[in-house]
């Protein structure tokens, strides 16, 4: 499927009902979303044997579901899909138009292989394929997954070993104020720093600071000299968020079925 790149979102083609619209891959979504919006365009009936309740930047919330009779992405197509909705920040202007977020719920089922740079996604049906290595070279670290679906890696930031959320709906990547203190940073130096305003799923917001660090990444594959962002993180056993900005400059493949992540 063709990957589109707007302002750091990862875009990819779902059809819902017949309706060609774009949703953003978020990995660290537990459940795909549509918006209020797309919900009303699309009049989508609620689902009234089901609700959600959803982890947005600033804490859970809940929310109601609607139905979906035919939800295809590629050639995977689901019928009679329970969608949450969900208020987003406003994305960039695009035809089709985006309508929501793809999450860990159908992503999951998958080896997932996204390549930005070019402008693909494809999903694989899992295997067993003991020592499966997507390319030659490819850098490999291994995932631990949540029963809900979502990945975490072991990243490290200035030597110090961070639990990180696998976050390609995160624009950026987002440290927790209690990781940064824990890496030396001290809430005056924080003080210092850029100030803007976070938004995130729900329209939840939070005071983001823009820090300097002069190493972050995975092993094997480190940035070095890069800003991320600093925050208040309401999510629990999330030290940092692992967002676009840094995945979304590789070819990345989740495999879901190996527990393995492997970039180029």
């Amino acid at each position: 499927m063709a990957l589109r790149n707007a302002r750091n979102f990862m875009l990819a083609p779902v059809n819902l009902d017949g309706r060609e619209t774009l949703f953003v891959v978020d990995t660290g979504a537990e459940a795909s979303t549509v918006t209020p919006q797309a919900a009303d365009a699309l009049r989508l009936p609620n689902d009234s044997r089901r609700g959600s309740v959803l982890l947005g930047i600033a804490g859970p919330f809940r929310t109601p579901n609607v139905r979906v009779r035919r939800f295809a992405l590629g050639e995977v197509v689901r019928v009679d899909q329970s969608l949450s909705i969900g208020r987003m920040p406003a994305f960039p202007a695009s035809e089709p138009p985006v309508a929501g977020l793809l999450g860990a719920d159908v992503l999951s089922g998958y080896d997932v292989e996204l390549d930005l740079p070019n402008g693909r996604m494809s999903l694989y049906t899992p295997r067993d394929c003991p020592g499966f290595v997507p390319w030659p070279g490819a850098v490999g670290v291994p995932i631990a997954r949540t029963r809900s679906g979502l990945a975490f890696v072991d990243a490290v930031v200035d030597g110090v070993s961070v639990r990180a959320l696998l976050d390609t709906g995160a624009r950026t990547t987002l440290l927790a104020r209690a990781t940064a203190a824990s890496l030396g940073i001290s809430q005056a130096a924080l003080a210092r720093d850029p100030q803007r305003v976070g938004i995130g799923i729900g329209l939840g917001n939070i005071d983001v600071r823009t820090h300097r660090f002069g190493e972050l990444g995975l092993p094997g594959a480190m940035q070095h000299n890069v800003t991320a962002n600093v925050a208040d993180i309401h999510l629990p056993g999330v030290e940092m968020l692992l967002g676009a900005d840094y995945l979304g400059a590789r070819r990345i493949w989740i495999s879901y079925s190996t527990g393995r992540l492997f970039l180029r």
